[in-house]
């Protein structure tokens, strides 16, 4: 399957969760984050739970302090 992180593609086996899936690829944390699966906010309690479809989309939000 393949699943766009940041417009940039990504394949995985089976049918991965966002949690599976965001520690299977380097570099991404898994805390300081925003999350949203085909353009909707998913709760980062909910990540373990939400299971990934062929060519989803995921985009990442560092959170980071500044002004």
């Amino acid at each position: 399957m393949i699943v766009y992180i940041n417009n940039k593609d990504f394949s995985f086996e089976g049918e991965p969760s966002i949690a599976q899936a965001i520690k299977q690829v380097e570099g991404i944390p898994d805390t300081g984050i925003a999350i949203a699966l085909n353009n909707d906010v998913i709760p980062a309690s909910q990540w373990s739970l939400t299971k990934l479809s062929d060519g989803d989309r995921i985009t990442i939000i560092k959170a980071f302090y500044g002004g």
